[in-house]
């Protein structure tokens, strides 16, 4: 067995505690609702009663076994004892039980109310009746069995009192014409006292036990129904779960990315504060002591890493779709590279939604790329410098020392947005400001439109570096990865066409970031 095959299963489990867990409040909602639900409506229910009554079913029969007469109720009780339950439900017990009870009920209804159960153990049939009415399903359950026995008892009889009652009716035509002494009126005077026998030796052969002494409410039953809601809610939360699941394209897992793209995982940005977010506000300005301004930190050293040995100076940030944090990633990835004494300059290309200058507080109006592109100012003065603060590396400072040197950002905003995007990026003057940033910076970082919204990151691709994709799990969609997939094959192809080093692909996660 290979590695593979040994480590599939606990991936499958993986993956299954993961589905759990990112369905779980529809799992949670349907355990709570479903249980909660079903004892509401317990609750107005009607109240129900029943009552049972209990007859003894006697297999044994004294007048066959005088008789040498095989009874076969004795050598299949079961089949004895279903017959007899099958028997209790003819309309004609149920119309005695309704006329000696007096009760304002057909036949029908009665037997709808009422039903008789073999038992398996013993032979015994139980009688049960259910009403609203608390008082009524003893008297009718006890009315049922007792009803039975006297059918019962005569079924048994039936075939005797007619046959005796035949024989005496013969034996009297025979007296009426003196023919006391013949042969026949012998016989029969002999065979009516045979059935008169058998008559007194016939057994009841069913017996009322156990009469029906009170009736229980079985409905409603809150804590019958809250457990069968339960069970019932596990199973619709789990089926809706799978379903909801199956269902959903969003993407929820990293792994997934990384297997899809085949591409490294630079890191994992946090939800950043609600303040920060609502006022515009960068944490790496605003907050660079917060907790969560570390993830950028990291980020920076771990693109240091990738970039070891390489030189790869200018860097495109995108993303498949807007609101996946590019923007905010890119500032704050500049300032954090900035601190460290670099020399970074930050270039907003993303001319369908700029969002830098908002992000640094700068006016974009007199300055910015789309200005130096059309020859209104010079690069220079376009450049917007960003203070920082002071370098956060861990570097002991003593009076003018290395710790106090204040740090500084250059911001290229978009300036005012063009009317054409996407041929405006393909600009040759926008390739050369590029080129020029490249020669003067450490490292150039460009926040450009979003790969599946606009062609301008194709176009750039070829006269950058690198290419780091920002993706925001639970909206990046199945089919964007694999639209991303093809795109990144298609960036390469066009890098090698351009005789350049093939970009990089770069690709850090965003996790749960609400902008």
């Amino acid at each position: 067995m290979t590695a593979d095959e040994e480590a599939r299963p606990v991936s499958a489990l993986h993956d299954y505690l993961g589905l759990l867990w990112r369905r779980k409040w529809l799992i949670l909602q349907a355990i709570i609702v479903v249980p909660l639900v079903a004892v509401l409506l317990a609750r107005r229910e009607a109240p129900v009663y029943e009552a049972s009554a209990q007859v003894l079913v006697n297999r044994q029969n004294l007048a066959a076994i005088l008789t040498n007469i095989d009874d076969p109720a004795f050598w299949d009780p079961e089949r004895a004892l279903a017959t007899q339950a099958a028997l209790a439900r003819v309309p004609e017990v149920a119309r005695s039980v309704v006329e000696a009870a007096g009760v304002d009920m057909s036949p029908a209804d009665f037997l709808g109310s009422s039903s008789v159960t073999a038992s398996q153990d013993t032979d015994l049939l139980t009688f049960s009746v259910v009403s609203s009415d608390p008082a009524l399903p003893p008297r009718l359950a006890t009315e049922y069995a007792q009803q039975f026995t006297e059918y019962r008892r005569e079924l048994d009889t039936r075939a005797l009192k007619s046959a005796q009652q035949a024989a005496h009716e013969r034996i009297a035509e025979l007296e009426a014409a003196g023919q006391q002494d013949s042969q026949l009126y012998g016989s029969l005077v002999q065979k009516e006292q045979q059935l008169s026998a058998m008559e007194a030796l016939q057994t009841e052969r069913a017996v009322l036990v156990r009469p029906a002494t009170g009736a229980g409410q079985i409905k409603p039953s809150p804590m019958r129904h809250g457990i069968t809601g339960l069970a019932l809610g596990v199973v619709l939360g789990l089926v809706l779960a799978v379903l909801w699941e199956t269902l959903d394209t969003r993407v929820h897992s990293a792994q997934r990315i990384r297997e899809r793209l085949g591409l490294p995982l630079l890191g994992r940005i946090p939800e950043l504060p609600r303040r920060l977010r609502r006022n515009d506000e960068l944490i790496m300005l605003a907050a660079p002591d917060e907790p969560r301004a570390e993830a950028f930190r990291m980020l920076r050293t771990s693109l240091e890493l990738a970039m070891f040995g390489r030189l790869a100076r200018t860097i495109m940030i995108t993303s498949a779709i807007p609101d996946e944090g590019k923007s905010l990633t890119a500032a704050n990835l500049a300032v954090a590279l900035a601190q460290t004494g670099k020399r970074v300059a930050l270039v907003d290309i993303d001319l369908r939604a700029a969002s830098l200058a908002r992000l640094f507080g700068v006016d974009d109006h007199e300055a910015g790329l789309t200005n130096v592109v059309l020859g209104r100012v010079n690069l220079d003065e376009a450049i917007v410098s960003v203070p920082v603060g002071k370098s956060d590396l861990a570097v002991p400072a003593t009076g003018n020392g290395y710790g106090d040197i204040e740090r500084t950002l250059h911001v290229l905003p978009s300036g005012p947005l063009p009317p054409n995007p996407g041929d405006f990026v393909a600009s040759e003057n926008v390739i050369a400001i590029l080129k020029e940033l490249g020669r003067r910076a450490d490292v150039v970082l460009i926040d450009t439109a979003p790969l599946l919204i606009a062609g301008d990151a194709m176009t750039l691709s070829t006269h950058v570096d690198a290419l780091m994709l920002v993706t925001r799990l639970n909206v990046l969609r199945s089919h964007m990865l694999d639209e991303l997939d093809r795109m990144g094959r298609i960036v390469d192809d066009l890098s090698l066409l351009a005789e350049v080093e093939q970009p990089d692909f770069l690709r850090p996660e965003w996790i749960d970031i609400k902008l």
